[in-house]
Order: C-alpha cells, then sequence, then structure tokens
C-alpha cells in the first residue's frame, strides 16, 4: 500500500483529500500545525514555515520506517488587507506559510525521495492569475508556488520526482462559507457551472496526480474551478 503525505490535512480541502486517498486504497498520512487526538488517520505535527519543523516531519516519518510514494501540501494561510493598509508583518506571514513552506516541504520532501521517485502536489489559487481586492500578499504567494513547482519539476524529474500544482477556483469549504451571501451570488454569476466545488472533486484530482494515472504530467498547473477562468 502506498504512503501518501497530507499537509494542511484538518482544513477541508485536506479533509476530502484524506477520504478521496483512502478510498482509493492509498494509506494517507496527515500532518498540520494542529492535529486533533480524535482524527482519524495517522497524524504528525508540522510547521511549514519553519524549515526545522518539516525536517522533524521527515525525520519522524523516517523513524517510523515509513516510505513516501507521494506529497500534498495543502497549507496556507490568508491575511486580508489593501495594499495600502497591509503592513509589513501581514505580507511577510502569508509569504512565509505559503511560499516559503512550500519551498521547505519540497526541498525536503525531495530528499526523502531521491531514491525511489514519487509524485508532490502544491496548491496554488485562481487569485494568482485573477488578482484578488485585498489579497496582494495571497497572490503573490500562490503565483510564486506556481513558479516553484515549474523549476522543481525541471531539476527533479531526472530522480524520476514529477511534481505539478492544483489551481482552485471558488471551493466549498469552511473557509468560504464566510464570505457573506451577496458576495458568493456574484461569484457564482461568474462561474460558467454556476456552482462551488467540492473538496471531494479537488480531491479527486489530486489522487490523479498522485496516481501513475498520471505518469506523463510534470511541472503543470490545472485549474478546477467550474471554467471561471474561460
Amino acid at each position: 500500500m502506498k504512503h501518501i503525505l497530507v499537509i494542511g490535512a484538518t482544513g477541508g480541502i485536506g479533509r476530502g483529500t484524506l477520504e478521496v486517498l483512502s478510498q482509493n486504497g492509498y494509506c494517507p498520512i496527515a500532518a498540520d500545525i494542529s492535529v486533533p487526538d480524535d482524527f482519524s488517520y495517522p497524524a504528525y505535527p508540522v510547521d511549514v514555515s519553519d524549515p526545522n519543523s518539516v525536517d522533524q516531519l521527515f525525520s519522524s516519518l523516517e523513524s517510523d520506517e515509513i516510505l513516501l510514494s507521494g506529497i500534498v501540501n495543502l497549507a496556507g494561510i490568508t491575511r486580508d488587507k489593501t495594499l495600502l493598509k497591509m503592513d509589513d508583518s501581514l505580507w511577510e506571514q502569508v509569504i512565509q506559510v505559503n511560499l516559503t513552506g512550500s519551498f521547505n516541504v519540497i526541498k525536503r520532501g525531495a530528499l526523502h525521495m531521491k531514491e525511489h521517485g514519487g509524485s508532490m502536489v502544491f496548491v496554488g489559487s485562481t487569485a494568482a492569475l485573477n488578482g484578488n481586492f485585498g489579497q496582494v500578499n495571497y497572490a503573490a504567494s500562490k503565483a510564486g508556488i506556481q513558479g516553484l513547482v515549474r523549476s522543481s519539476a525541471r531539476e527533479l524529474a531526472r530522480y524520476g520526482i514529477r511534481v505539478n500544482c492544483i489551481v482552485p477556483g471558488f471551493i466549498d469549504t469552511e473557509m468560504t462559507r464566510k464570505i457573506p451571501e451577496t458576495r458568493i451570488e456574484e461569484l457564482l454569476k461568474r462561474i460558467p457551472l454556476a456552482r462551488a466545488g467540492t473538496p471531494t472533486e479537488v480531491g479527486n484530482l489530486i489522487e490523479f496526480l498522485i496516481s501513475d494515472k498520471s505518469s506523463y504530467i510534470t511541472g503543470s498547473s490545472i485549474l478546477i474551478d467550474g471554467g471561471l477562468r474561460m
């Protein structure tokens, strides 16, 4: 059975991904900055913004004799303010978790997979393509992830490691349910499929990219947005 590490596992997309992976015969392993004691999957603590914490995560997995076939990094935060009101700390927090965190995971993950290969999936956002009001930090971090993925995919192909990025649009999670109803209605009018995506649908795409079904795909950023970007 293949072991797949899902970082940022306790969020809506993370839980959906764990469920899809489990249903498809994988052994999913969860990691997050805080994991409930009664979580349904084997879990490890990690703060992706701290390289020492990421190193400790992989050291723990290796001590437990867990060999990963796939790594999924969903860890991310938002700290929204308009450009002229955004102070340096809000910028740095988002960049540190979203972009530097992805760098920490991809570097340590590559060292783990270097001898046996595998697949990694990271998460971007349509905010990086459209630009979102009040999200210059978030949009920049997600655009950076796409560049990180492309360059890393080129470098790591020699080791049989594939690296890809999913680019979700509006997905129905606890976080997006906090958006005002009027704003949601406006957004849905711009989506040709006229609805939000589900965590399960995102999980299905991640499972495809982790699996051998996508063995000729690397360095790609794949939209899952109901047609929003058409």
